[in-house]
């Protein structure tokens, strides 16, 4: 009797640990729920968030209102941490390929006479064996491509129309009439976020305007300009013109005061 007496402890610790091993093995059985993210935006920041986020383990959707990736827009330079990222992604070898190597900026006066030339990439303290300038454009496309056969899920021509957090998760109404919950949402829209106006209120609350604005659009090549570009800068206003490797277009952009017209090739005398 007191042998039975003895052992029903030891018995009962035997069940427990069965029990405890039975109900660890069942919850192993059942795979955890992947947490959904939705991202807005589909330009640089968004597709390399997707990446990194799928690889950890999350469920991304990728939500952009144009109706595939958009091509434009001015080079991005790769430096510093950028690029160890870059590698670790895979996509090192393809970013270097697209390096457009560009070489002087040319600064000019009024009349058009050559003040100086500075090595753009020694002027901005550039690695040159290191660091990569790129087209947005390629750089936006190698991404798309690295995570568009994953598991991220990319959806166009829509976007984030209301927006409501409950604490526990997000209910999205899109421009198209779905409607979805998720558990985290960024915005990755770009300057004029729609997703930070449905979260934190209008923009003008936040922003703070200096007086000036930068004007940026792409033109016929006719100086035959290669791999550089031409400045002329004067008080309160600067206007350039800039060739992407050997591209038949030129990107100038121009600053200027927001009071004040905009300048065309103020100064230049590039056009003939």
């Amino acid at each position: 009797m007191a042998n039975l007496i003895a052992s029903q402890p030891a018995l009962c610790k035997m069940r427990n640990e069965s029990y405890l091993r039975m109900n660890t093995m069942s919850k192993a059985a059942l795979p955890a729920r992947r947490r959904s993210v939705l991202i807005s935006g589909a330009s640089i920041a968004g597709p390399a968030l997707a990446f990194w986020l799928d690889r950890h383990g999350f469920d991304v959707t990728v939500v952009e209102r144009a109706p595939t990736i958009r091509t434009g827009g001015y080079p991005i330079d790769v430096r510093g941490t950028a690029i160890d990222v870059v590698e670790r992604m895979g996509l090192l070898p393809p970013v270097r390929a697209a390096h457009i190597a560009s070489r002087a900026m040319t600064f000019v006066d009024g009349a058009g006479a050559v003040i100086g030339r500075i090595p753009i990439y020694e002027a901005i303290g550039s690695d040159t064996g290191r660091d990569v300038e790129l087209p947005r454009g390629t750089l936006a496309s190698l991404l798309y491509d690295a995570t568009r056969n994953s598991g991220v899920d990319y959806r166009f021509s829509d976007s984030i129309d209301t927006l409501h957090d409950d604490g526990a998760g997000v209910d999205i109404g899109f421009v198209s009439g779905r409607q979805e919950r998720y558990d985290i949402v960024i915005g990755a829209d770009g300057l004029h976020s729609r997703t930070r106006h449905l979260v934190f209120g209008p923009e003008e609350s936040f922003s703070h305007s200096l007086g000036f604005c930068f004007s940026l659009f792409s033109m016929p090549n006719d100086r035959g300009l290669s791999q550089g570009g031409i400045v002329h800068a004067d008080a309160g206003r600067t206007a350039g013109i800039w060739a992407v490797q050997d591209s038949p277009s030129d990107v100038p952009p121009f600053l200027y005061p927001l009071k004040r017209r905009v300048p065309v090739f103020y100064g230049f005398g590039l056009m003939g």
